[in-house]
């Protein structure tokens, strides 16, 4: 959608948001906790709407100019504007908003959608409680590429990254674009080969960030333990595939992606607001483990290793709450159902 808008919003969407959680993560935890009471929401919703239509009007014009049979939408933005669309009664196909986050905040809600897809049945009850009607709600998790539910011969993936088959696997991602104590959480990491020797190895994805792969490609060289380091990838899925444990912050793709895996995670980074609410919802069903600090990546990150009961509990829980279908399910018992009734 941000291809339709202005050059200036489109630049400044992704930069004010990676400007506020990088440098003052509070203002954006502040927004979010206002715009989630109820008064608060539908005082500023309107100005909001006006705001977001405004903004997206060539995309409306390209809506309007070619009816789709069903619009499904991934993000709050468009569910908003397409929204609009339909509450003024010009676009007729059915509205499928997926919920991508853990919780459902309010910019998600909207009376006009003909479904919600949520991930969780808490997230359900969120839903219901702010007047969606029970019966446009489905619970089939957050979509995820097929290849995370794909099973893959680790022996060919290890020989493929050069790892020790006799080693666990941890895989550290930076979300994209290294915020939080990145670096820091992967030298902790690398510590533990002193006390622990022979028994891990990293792989290290610092998606767009080159600086930090370059340093941590040069650190590489001059550690014991085994560590490959990666740019930004396209296959995560392979990465995860051959690992045993994810250290990685909160977001809610990169979490989904690891229970694809049933990988358990080691949450270094939340930012404030929706990771939150992703961070404590796989934490307090036993599958992640949220650590601020660097060293407390580490000791979560040693107890995983030492106590091989604890990571088979971590493991059993990833797994339960994964939804590696859950894109198959949203087209095929959501999507079509509605085109057909619509047709």
């Amino acid at each position: 959608m941000l291809d339709y808008t202005p050059r200036w919003f489109r630049q400044g969407y992704g930069w004010s948001y990676l400007l506020l959680v990088r440098h003052a993560p509070w203002v954006w935890m502040v927004s979010y906790e206002l715009l989630e009471h109820g008064l608060i929401y539908r005082c500023v919703q309107p100005l909001r709407r006006w705001w977001n239509v405004r903004m997206t009007r060539r995309f409306l014009q390209m809506l309007r100019a070619a009816p789709p049979d069903a619009v499904l939408v991934t993000h709050f933005l468009p569910a908003d504007v397409c929204s609009a669309a339909k509450r003024a009664g010009w676009l007729r196909a059915p509205l499928i908003a997926v919920v991508t986050d853990f919780h459902p905040h309010r910019f998600w809600i909207a009376p006009e959608p003909e479904a919600m897809v949520i991930n969780t049945q808490e997230g359900a009850q969120v839903l219901t409680r702010r007047g969606v009607a029970p019966e446009r709600i489905h619970i089939h998790g957050i979509p995820i590429a097929r290849a995370f539910g794909t099973a893959m011969p680790r022996a060919s993936l290890q020989e493929r990254f050069g790892l020790h088959p006799d080693r666990r696997t941890v895989l550290v991602t930076s979300g994209g674009t290294t915020v939080g104590q990145f670096e820091r959480v992967v030298e902790s990491l690398t510590a533990l080969e002193a006390d622990l020797p022979g028994r891990m190895q990293l792989l290290v994805v610092c998606g767009e960030d080159e600086g930090a792969r370059r340093r941590l490609s040069e650190y590489a060289n001059t550690n014991r333990m085994p560590m490959q380091v990666f740019g930004f990838v396209d296959f995560m899925a392979d990465l995860m595939a051959a690992s045993d444990l994810v250290v990685a912050k909160a977001g809610g793709l990169t979490v989904s992606e690891a229970l694809g895996r049933a990988l358990p995670l080691v949450l270094y980074h939340v930012i404030p607001g929706q990771e939150r609410m992703n961070a404590e919802y796989t934490a307090r069903h036993g599958a992640a483990v949220i650590a601020y600090q660097p060293r407390a990546v580490a000791e979560a990150v040693r107890r995983f290793l030492e106590e091989p009961r604890h990571a088979a509990a971590m493991q059993a829980a990833a797994r339960a709450l994964s939804h590696p279908e859950a894109a198959d399910r949203i087209v095929s018992e959501v999507l079509q159902p509605l085109l057909k009734s619509a047709s």
